[in-house]
Order: structure tokens, then sequence, then C-alpha cells
């Protein structure tokens, strides 16, 4: 009986060392790698910069001022082939952010550039009420620019690094010529965030 009693015992103190180690282990894994609103109004800063340096420079910009005839450009696709689940919401959260910051503010008065929604959330909106009738009657796009969203991650230690880039293609409508074409990066750690 003492013998039983002492192997109950040990096996006693074995599973209590183990849930300690394992309670350890489990506390020591990398946080979250959901995305949040506060990342993607990061990302969307960042892009929005990244993207206007590109555009500004880029042979299809570069010659037109304030004066130039007015580009419209609608932003007609936006796909997620990164190993994150991002919804079509958020896609679409980020091109609007990315369309409405600052740096595209300044491309779009500097190069007369116009960067309007889909139709067909154009046609969303008014069924919803949620613009007039008449809001963007003068949309009339000249190019379209589609964005896809591709990852890679990388482990190392307890960090997980996902890298991001967002490809962007402008097409222009006249022709159907691709006219430009770039890709826009950053990177995202579990621990918390770091951008290129």
């Amino acid at each position: 009986m003492m013998c039983g009693s002492g192997l109950s015992r040990r096996l006693s103190g074995i599973a209590v060392a183990l849930s300690v180690a394992c309670a350890g282990g489990c506390a020591s894994q990398p946080k979250s790698s959901v995305m949040t609103v506060e990342d993607y109004q990061y990302i969307a800063t960042e892009m929005g910069g990244k993207l206007q340096g590109k555009l500004a420079t880029s042979d299809v910009f570069a010659g037109r001022g304030g004066e130039s005839p007015a580009m419209v450009v609608s932003i007609q696709k936006v796909s997620n082939l990164t190993s994150d689940m991002i919804p079509e919401s958020a896609r679409w959260y980020l091109m609007e952010k990315v369309k409405s910051s600052l740096p595209m503010a300044a491309l779009s008065r500097d190069k007369n550039i116009r960067f309007v929604i889909p139709a067909e959330h154009l046609r969303q909106a008014r069924e919803r009420g949620a613009v007039e009738d008449d809001f963007a009657n003068d949309r009339a796009p000249t190019h379209v620019m589609t964005a896809t969203f591709l990852s890679a991650t990388r482990a190392g230690g307890l960090e997980r690094t996902d890298l991001y880039y967002c490809e962007y293609q402008l097409t222009d409508l006249s022709s159907g010529e691709v006219v430009w074409t770039d890709t826009v990066e950053f990177k995202r750690t579990a621990h918390g965030r770091s951008w290129d």
C-alpha cells in the first residue's frame, strides 16, 4: 500500500511539474498577430506616404502639374493573397484611408488627380441613402487602379514577422494599357509593430 501511495505522490508531482512547465511555455508564446483598427490606420498612413512618393516620381505622373487635364482614378479591385484573413471591408477601409491620407491629398492637388470610389460602391451608398443621388456625378474615370495584398511570414525565436506587400497597378482606360505598377512594403511583428 505504501508503494502505491508513493507512486501516486510521484505521479502527482510529475503532473504538477508538467503543468508548471506547460504554463510557463504557454506564457512565453507570441502575442496574436490579428490586425486591429489601429494597425490598419497605421498601415494606411505608411502606405499613403510611400505610394505618394512612388507615384509622384513615376513617368506617368512626373510631367503632370496642378493645371494638367484632370485624371480620375477609380480603385476597382482590392485582392487579398496574404496568409492572413483580411476581410473585404478592411481592405476597402485601407484603400479609403490611403486615398484620403495627407500625402495622397497633396499628390491629388499638385498633379490634378482625383481618386474615386468604384461605381458599385457608389450605387450601394445611394441605395442606402448614405449619399445624395447627384453625389459624384462627375466621376468619369480615366484610369483604373487595382491593389493586391501579398505576404510572407518569417518566424525566429519567439517573434513572428509578417512581411506585407501591396502591389498597385494603374491602367489607362482609353488604351487599356497598364501604365504603372509598383509595390509598397511594410512589416509587422507579433510582439508589437515594426514597419519599414
